[in-house]
């Protein structure tokens, strides 16, 4: 057997060497070119996700709290399929760089900022960029890399992704504390990381220059370029774009995402602009999926991707994934923050348990599927732990012990991390090569509006809990809209009302976090109908390439030893 299986290694190898259409000096260049766009992507979320209650608490702008990643969200959520169509059409080189050139801008904007508004409208602006990279790097990889293998690459993605976390939460937790919130989103356009240390002693940030986003443009522009691809944009290749249904599409999802954000807190459920929004929304994509499927020319997302179980599955899995995970980015540095009123290192340290575990765990998880060709079981154990994650969370309480929060936070980065990987490993196994660019952007699509939905919804549970608990308590001196909206306000109450109203506070965050807990369940109950399939060893359809039969786990590994 140990021959067998070194035969299948070598063999495994050589088809490995023999897909990639390109040097291996160019195919370094090209992944150190994403590893940067992985690490700015990383940088950026880490150091958003933990400021935002810092930066809401300066504009006393808690009701719009949940809009900073809302907006992020939902820019970069239209904006998928359409980049998975763009790349095919214009060439990965010209997305990526129109990608950080957008960030870039947004970063400069959120770090001038003077209001909740326009610090929302620019985190718009950054999702547009930054929302497009998780997407492209995928397809940029699937062009040079069969899926067989692609757990290998996807890792070394993914130590990038944990190293900006882990530099963003390190030296933005230093800044904030020192220098100001604006001064880390300078940061997240510069790699002048020696200088940090240096600055943050300043009480303001004077000299900072904008270039880990000119690094990242300067690799893309020489690194990157996808299969068959121009930059000669003709008048015939522009007709060919569906502009009709980038109309519907975005206008839909935008009517969607404010009805369900504006739900429950800025309006009623029941009140007109909400029940117009989700009529509109309806409306409009109802009418999308009659036009992509009888008339379109050439539609935004094929027509024969949800034809497989496997796929509507995992991207079903993905959607449950993104409103638990991003739900719980945004609502756990709010209950370091505001209920434990902990400063921004503290609350960067705890929230790295989190993302470091889940970046190891990424990597695990790919480099298992790659060792085993077995990947059905990731999703589902990822999932899993996921859950219990998410019902432990429930322990917390105003005084939780910091090894209670570490040990949580800890459980929690296991779970998340392994569906990282595993699920567009499924996603990309489940569909014909020619469809993995769309599969991959709508992969994300679904991953980032179930993290629109998760944060709104959580968000409405939150606010709507602890409105309705604290006008029934009727508390002397206490104004129910003012503890949501300020942080302030509610640490300047005095006792013991103050501790009165932290306890309902923390009530409303346990509620949210188990709405994170059923949005984890759903996925799981998603993934446990997969199919599992050979995977790819080369880069084309072939007799080891996806097939309309399904296999079990056992005859997947037996097909790929025999070779």
């Amino acid at each position: 057997m140990s021959t067998v299986e070194s035969t299948t290694n070598k063999n495994d190898l050589e088809n490995q060497e023999n897909s990639l259409t390109i040097t291996k000096k160019r195919l370094y260049m090209i992944i150190a070119s994403l590893c940067v766009v992985s690490f700015l992507a990383a940088f950026d979320n880490i150091i958003v996700a933990s400021n935002t209650p810092l930066i809401a608490s300066e504009f006393n702008g808690f009701a719009l709290y949940g809009w900073v990643n809302t907006a992020f969200l939902l820019t970069a959520s239209t904006s998928q399929p359409m980049y998975g169509k763009c790349a095919d059409m214009f060439g990965r080189r010209i997305c990526f760089l129109f990608a950080t050139g957008s960030y870039l801008i947004g970063a400069v904007l959120c770090g001038a900022a003077q209001s909740m508004i326009m610090l929302i409208v620019a985190r718009a602006l950054c999702g547009l960029g930054i929302g497009a990279f998780d997407t492209l790097m995928k397809i940029v990889v699937a062009d040079y890399i069969p899926v067989r293998f692609i757990g290998i690459y996807q890792s070394m993605l993914g130590i990038s992704w944990g190293l900006g976390y882990v530099v963003g939460a390190l030296v933005g937790g230093v800044a904030a504390s020192n220098s100001g919130w604006r001064s880390v989103f300078w940061m997240a356009v510069s790699n002048r990381f020696f200088f940090f240390f240096f600055m943050c002693g300043k009480r303001y940030i004077n000299f900072i220059t904008v270039v880990v986003s000119l690094d990242s443009l300067v690799l893309v522009f020489f690194a990157i370029e996808g299969p068959e691809s121009s930059l000669n944009i003709s008048s015939e290749l522009l007709g060919t774009v569906d502009f009709f249904g980038i109309f519907l599409w975005t206008a839909g999802v935008v009517s969607l995402v404010l009805a369900l954000s504006w739900g429950g807190t800025t309006y009623q459920w029941h009140s007109a602009t909400i029940i117009s929004l989700f009529c509109v929304a309806g409306v409009l994509l109802g009418i999308f999926i009659v036009f992509e499927i009888k008339f379109a020319k050439d539609p935004i997302i094929p027509r024969g991707i949800f034809s497989n179980r496997s796929t509507v599955l995992i991207l079903i899995a993905g959607f449950c994934y993104g409103g638990c995970f991003q739900s719980l980015m945004t609502y756990v540095p709010l209950y370091l923050s505001v209920i434990r009123k902990e400063n921004a290192m503290a609350s960067n340290l705890e929230l790295l348990c989190l993302v470091l575990l889940a970046c190891i765990f990424n990597v695990l998880t790919g480099l298992v599927i790659v060792k085993t060709g077995k990947y059905t079981w990731a999703s589902r154990a990822s999932l899993s732990v996921l859950v219990v994650a998410c019902g432990l969370l429930n322990l917390l309480d105003v005084n939780s012990s910091r090894g209670v929060i570490v040990g949580l936070m800890i459980v929690t980065g296991i779970g998340s991390g392994g569906m990282i990987n595993s699920e567009i490993i499924t996603a990309q196994a489940s569909v014909a090569i020619q469809h993995v660019p769309s599969i991959v952007a709508f992969m994300t699509f679904c991953d980032q509006v179930g993290g629109i939905t998760g944060i709104t919804i959580q968000g409405s549970i939150l606010s709507n809990t602890l409105s309705s608990r604290l006008h029934a308590l009727d508390l002397p001196g206490v104004t129910p809209e003012l503890v949501r909206e300020s942080s302030a306000y509610l640490w300047g109450l005095p006792e013991p009302t103050q501790s009165i109203v932290l306890d309902v506070y923390m009530d409303a965050v346990r509620m949210s976090f188990w709405g994170s807990f059923a949005f984890a369940g759903a996925g799981l109950l998603a993934c446990l109908g997969l199919k599992s399939y050979v995977m790819r060893t080369g880069m084309s359809n072939n007799t080891d390439s996806i097939s309309d039969q399904s296999v079990d786990e056992k005859s997947v590994v037996h097909q790929v030893e025999k070779k």
